[in-house]
């Protein structure tokens, strides 16, 4: 068993690495102000619960944590042999490509915090863990609500509704809104739950729902609505409503077939439920299957389905909203891991999403009560594995998902035997004892460790935020040679440096342009825009402009506008 002040250090990194990743923007410093930040706060966390778990082996050898410490590995090391043999861009597969920061160290890190929240597991836990869920959410909920009368501190670019909260997105504001709101619902449902507490609750899920309505994402009332749903079919069989067990789960089932009818416009839901992006999500899920299928053991390298979204695509989707109109993601979870991954990144993630279910059942079925905490958790990571079929791995939001898988896994491994997951309760003991029995200190060993898995933590997760902060200076500085340096400040990144290039060609520095251009394509060969920026130059070579266009051929070989 991890000691209590271990388990009590595991804790605090877990509830402040979630809330500051959702929360933290940096829109005055980073010229990437939601997602490297959101990279800093998940790397530093991660590695500073792997160190704080490497004082703790001979737990994670036990075999009750053997299937989990097994899959958690075996993802690591596969991650290894992709960033490495992949041929993808080394900077790229590390960090992750520009507006989505989802390669290695997003990656490493989000699992060291899964496998931390399983360890750390308990009752007590998860309810702290609840509670911060539902903070951040009523603080992203009252942001979004001042957002909606376009009251906004920031100054965000943003072509979208102005209800982006936190995560840069409507879509993900709407659905973070729906995980804490049906947080919220499942306590509701607590038996005894005063009145004051039942009036907050249903305050918070009015300000919920009026939230997502301002984000214009339906994304956010389906995630909220049917993770409602199954914290009603689990309270169901531990109510005195015992007898609608089978017709609830009937109605449930059939909800979940109208809807994902419905969102493929079939059936008498098509009218609300479809969209145009259904389509567009097809496309980029058929251009994700192609390079899984093309690039079956190792993927096309992580964060990488941008380089390969334009040769995968079909012609119906490259003429559907023209060609110019790309993605850098799947739009689906396990798309992106099997397109970046292979096929064996796939498994081992369909593995773990197994492992999490199989502890569903297993919990359900040994409580004799309804529990409205674990419930709730339940219910918000079914919603997350069911957003993330049909959108990306959002930092801000795959901190919840992944950390919520832990603490479940964790959970059923500590009530097996009929052994509590309740940490031991002080409540007898009052004044300065009670405080100092409350706060136990960990071992300098361990606290070493710690700060050792935050220096490493901080060694890869800080170096995009200070790229993107000198690179956001240099184009404030208006000095052209500020601005031509900023185009190789590590990790180098496509997207910035081919605006270091138009930057440049605007102010007539056409050959420190062309400098950067040349350096670009040989750093990002696959990176259509370099190509087209070196064929539309005035200073480039004829020879230089006819490898230009053959290249974005090879990119692009069904976009009708390339000769």
């Amino acid at each position: 068993m991890l000691k209590k002040a271990d388990n009590s250090a595991l804790e605090r990194i877990l509830i402040w690495t979630a809330l500051l990743a959702t929360l933290i923007v940096l829109p005055w410093t980073t010229f990437d102000p939601i997602n490297v930040p959101k990279l800093a706060v998940i790397s530093i966390g991660g590695f500073m619960a792997a160190g704080l778990l490497a004082t703790n082996l001979s737990l994670l050898r036990q075999s009750k944590n053997r299937p989990l410490v097994f899959l958690t590995g075996l993802f690591i090391l596969d991650l290894f042999i992709v960033l490495l043999f992949s041929g993808d861009n080394f900077n790229q597969g590390l960090f992750g490509t520009f507006g989505r920061a989802t390669g290695f160290v997003a990656y490493i890190s989000l699992t060291f915090l899964f496998l931390a929240g399983a360890i750390a597991s308990s009752e007590a836990v998860i309810k702290k863990f609840s509670f911060t869920l539902i903070m951040a959410g009523l603080l992203s909920s009252i942001y979004g609500f001042f957002q909606s009368f376009n009251v906004d501190v920031f100054d965000w670019v943003n072509q979208y509704s102005p209800v982006i909260g936190f995560l840069g997105n409507p879509n993900f504001q709407s659905s973070f809104v729906g995980f804490s709101g049906i947080a919220v619902f499942a306590f509701l449902l607590t038996k005894g739950a005063r009145k004051p507490s039942i009036v907050a609750g249903l305050l918070y899920l009015i300000l919920s729902a009026y939230v997502i309505r301002g984000t214009e994402s339906q994304q956010g009332f389906l995630v909220l609505l049917g993770g409602i749903g199954i914290v009603i079919l689990i309270w169901i069989p531990k109510s005195k409503f015992k007898l609608l067990k089978y017709p609830s789960l009937i109605i449930g089932l059939l909800g979940i077939l109208f809807v994902a009818f419905g969102s493929l416009n079939k059936g008498p839901l098509a009218s609300l439920l479809y969209k145009l992006s259904v389509s567009y999500r097809g496309d980029y899920w058929q251009a994700g299957w192609k390079m899984t299928v093309e690039n079956p053991l190792l993927g096309v390298g992580l964060d990488g389905y941008g380089d390969w979204y334009r040769r995968t695509r079909s012609l119906e989707a490259t003429l559907r909203r023209g060609p110019e109109v790309t993605s850098n993601a799947a739009h689906n979870v396990f798309l992106d891991l099997s397109s970046n991954g292979g096929f064996p990144l796939l498994i081992i993630y369909l593995a773990m999403v197994l492992l999490v279910i199989r502890s569903v059942f297993r919990i359900l079925k040994r409580a004799k009560q309804f529990e409205p905490t674990i419930t709730g958790l339940i219910a918000v990571w079914f919603a997350y594995l069911a957003q993330s079929v049909i959108s990306l791995n959002q930092l801000g939001l795959a901190i919840w998902g992944w950390v919520i898988s832990g603490l479940i896994i964790g959970y059923e491994v500590k009530s097996r035997e009929n052994v509590t997951v309740t940490q031991n309760k002080i409540s007898a003991v009052k004044g300065k004892v009670a405080k100092k029995i409350d706060a136990p200190k960990v071992t300098p060993h361990a606290f070493m460790a710690m700060v050792a898995g935050l220096l490493v933590g901080a060694l890869l997760g800080l170096p995009p935020v200070i790229a993107s902060s000198k690179y956001l200076t240099a184009l404030k500085s208006q000095n052209a040679l500020q601005i031509e340096r900023a185009a190789y400040i590590w990790p180098m990144q496509a997207y910035p440096m081919g605006q270091v290039v138009v930057s440049l060609s605007n102010n007539n520095l056409q050959t420190e342009a062309l400098k950067v251009l040349e350096d670009g394509v040989a750093k990002f060969p696959d990176e259509f825009s370099m190509w087209r920026l070196l064929s539309e130059i005035p200073n480039a070579t004829p020879e230089q402009v006819a490898e230009a266009k053959i290249q974005m051929k090879r990119l692009d070989p069904l976009n009708p506008n390339l000769k």
